[in-house]
């Protein structure tokens, strides 16, 4: 399950280079997005996608800009977004005023953005701008970076459903089955049955493993029918989940459990 949340940018690190010694071979680009990084991690703050963007000047720029823009999808067939975010969409200038001034200048911005929420596609759009002595644009330039694709690989346990059978003695037994949409196993898991006499049990289920889903028993005495009954698994937020917000189930006792 994707969660919209505030995007942590690095602040982006600038190495400025002057003039260099023209030398025989092809003339470098004006623009160019190279060492593109896309680092995949089970813990979201090392998610993480950077580029360096390389500019230089034209005939008769007196100052260069970048604009790095965040791109986002959440779905297989849906457009991009832009993120927002520090460092994100607006026009960054060299803190050398004249760079960009003589001809062998280049520019090289490395723009490392972290804390990715999952699961996304995402992608850097870099746009490049020339500026005169009069602050005219003198020419522009778009690029777009590879794709970095960030899955969520933390475990989400949920409450599947609740089983209630009367038992010989008098008591009730109540099967919890507890499963894990994630891709990242979880154990030991606290297991609570509330709704019964005593209000609540806790249980702990050793192991739930991705993709999968494993039974809790519990037995207690015969609810009352209407009664509400609660399952909840990992009450305190042990676990490092993605998605909390199943992890409860409510229904009422039934009135003639069946066996």
């Amino acid at each position: 399950m994707f969660r919209t949340r505030l995007i942590v940018a690095a602040l982006a690190v600038l190495a400025v280079c002057g003039t260099s010694t023209s030398g025989a071979g092809a003339t470098p680009p004006r623009d160019q997005l190279r060492s593109f990084v896309c680092q995949k991690a089970l813990d979201p703050p090392s998610r993480a996608v950077s580029i360096q963007a390389v500019m230089r000047p034209v005939g008769g720029t007196a100052k260069m800009q970048m604009r790095f823009e965040l791109m986002r999808k959440t779905k297989r067939g849906r457009p991009f977004r832009i993120v927002r975010g520090p460092s994100l969409g607006g026009w960054l200038t060299p803190p050398n005023p004249t760079l960009g001034q003589r001809p062998g200048d280049q520019w090289i911005v490395t723009h490392p953005v972290v804390d990715l929420p999952a699961p996304a596609t995402y992608r850097f759009r870099v746009s490049f701008r020339w500026l005169g002595s009069h602050g005219q644009q003198l020419l522009s330039a778009v690029l777009s970076s590879p794709n970095c694709y960030q899955p969520e690989e933390r475990a989400d346990l949920l409450v599947r459903s609740l089983t209630v059978t009367p038992l010989a003695s008098g008591q009730s037994s109540y099967v919890a089955t507890i499963g894990n949409r994630g891709l990242t196993g979880a154990g030991p898991v606290e297991v609570d049955l509330a709704g019964t006499s005593p209000a609540t049990q806790a249980r702990t289920l050793g192991y739930v493993g991705p993709r999968s889903s494993a039974r809790q028993r519990f037995v207690g005495p015969a609810c009352t029918p209407g009664a509400s009954l609660t399952v909840t698994v990992d009450p305190s937020h042990t676990i490092d989940e993605y998605n909390f917000a199943n992890n409860t189930l409510t229904m009422p006792c039934p009135a003639s459990p069946s066996g």
